[in-house]
């Protein structure tokens, strides 16, 4: 028997069992319920959810973006301490990381999971709400999407649609050597907080949890740093060290990165004495950006992105490599034995 359906606020909160599992349900009312739980499609969809395909038209003259990003169960997530609702959150936010990066607006996306048969599917209609509800906060909707069963581990899948009428996209290999780099918000406290979760450890404070299971967007900065002067950007997943290597190669640039620079919670230190939770960690999902020097103090003497402020952590080089220093201008350090979080 189908059981009734649930209010938002009870989603928001289900575990991983209860209720009646996927295979009982069936794919035809899973896919009505979990169209439902997408709402109105935005005014700008031609076809939305609930087709055989969704149809965007752009504003004239507007590029399109997309990228896609997968999350896997025990290689992504964990259920014993992440809930069904921040899975499909931070699916979200890991898939439009890499539009933020580009300095796009998102506009819509797409959800395929990969679902075991006994699944709680209240469990699976949290996972999409998170992701319902981590779109609205850029401004974005879930245009559709698919549902498919596993004998393997769970899977969710975000496609996200990017669109930008105003300019072009800020890349890996647009920076020079001389230009500063900047970082938003605080690096290393998913890192902190995954250490503790996976040993079991008591009282990981509330705002690292958080930072790791429902990271917040960097949309509307990515765009403020593209309009600024931002000529290579990234988004910070693997970590910094690995993700501005990504830029060095790509713009044919080294780097000097100084440690004291680094913007990181005081509490970390307490975990980690040293800086390699921010060298290192990754899955801050912050925004890397390189900008000019000439652009730099109005920059900063700008910028109006309250929830993610800015910081410069070093600068871009002629000379090849990464290279860490205590300070600009001070002793060198030595490099962390690996540079960030590598699948293969």
């Amino acid at each position: 028997m189908v059981e009734a359906a649930v209010s938002l606020t009870a989603l928001r909160a289900a575990g991983w069992s209860g209720g009646d599992a996927v295979a009982d349900r069936g794919e035809a009312i899973l896919l009505k319920q979990l169209i439902a739980l997408g709402g109105k499609a935005d005014a700008d969809a031609e076809v939305g959810p609930g087709d055989d395909a969704a149809a965007w038209l752009p504003p004239t003259g507007a590029l399109v973006l997309w990228t896609t990003d997968t999350i896997s169960e025990d290689v992504d997530f964990r259920r014993r301490y992440q809930s069904p609702y921040q899975v499909g959150w931070k699916a979200w936010m890991a898939a439009v990381s890499d539009i933020s990066a580009m300095g796009a607006r998102p506009r819509g996306g797409l959800v395929a999971a990969s679902i075991p048969a006994q699944t709680s599917a209240r469990a699976v209609e949290a996972i999409q709400l998170g992701v319902v509800e981590a779109a609205a906060m850029d401004g974005a909707v879930v245009m559709g999407g698919d549902v498919g069963e596993t004998a393997g581990p769970l899977t969710v899948t975000v496609t996200v649609m990017g669109e930008m009428a105003d300019g072009r996209p800020v890349t890996l290999g647009g920076g020079s050597a001389g230009e500063a780099l900047i970082v938003t918000g605080e690096l290393g406290l998913a890192a902190a907080a995954l250490q503790m979760l996976e040993r079991d450890e008591e009282g990981c404070p509330v705002s690292w949890r958080q930072h790791l299971l429902e990271p917040r967007s960097r949309a509307s900065a990515g765009v403020a740093l593209r309009r600024a002067g931002a000529t290579a950007m990234t988004d910070i997943s693997d970590g910094l060290l690995l993700d501005l290597g990504r830029i060095c190669q790509a713009s044919g640039t080294g780097a000097d990165v100084w440690l004291d620079r680094l913007p990181t919670s005081d509490g970390v230190a307490s975990v980690a004495p040293s800086p390699e939770f921010a060298l290192t960690g990754g899955e801050d999902f912050e925004l890397l950006a390189a900008v000019p020097e000439s652009l730099l103090k109005a920059l900063l003497g700008g910028w109006t992105e309250k929830t993610a402020p800015l910081s410069v952590i070093g600068e871009l080089t002629a000379r090849p490599g990464v290279q860490l220093f205590q300070s600009r201008g001070g002793e060198p350090a030595r490099l962390p034995a690996t540079d960030g979080f590598r699948h293969f």
